[in-house]
C-alpha cells in the first residue's frame, strides 16, 4: 500500500512582490494592509529587512478584516 500523506498541507510563504501581484494592490496599499496588527501572525521576517508572507493565513486574515 503506497504511503500518504497525512498531515496538514504545506505552509507556502510568498514575497510582497507575489502578494502585490496576486491580489492586484499599489506598493504602498500592501505595506498598508501589512502593517496592521493582525497581521502580524501571517508574516514571517528573513534577515533584517526582508520578510515572506503565509499566503493561505493572510488570505483568511484579509477576508475576516474586509467583509
Amino acid at each position: 500500500m503506497p504511503a500518504t500523506r497525512l498531515g496538514p498541507p504545506a505552509k507556502k510563504y510568498v514575497g510582497v512582490q507575489e502578494f502585490i501581484n496576486q491580489y492586484s494592490l499599489s506598493k504602498a496599499n500592501a505595506y498598508r494592509i501589512l502593517a496592521r496588527p493582525e497581521m502580524k501572525e501571517a508574516i514571517f521576517k528573513v534577515g533584517e529587512r526582508a520578510i515572506r508572507i503565509e499566503i493561505n493565513k493572510a488570505h483568511d486574515i484579509m477576508k475576516q478584516l474586509f467583509n
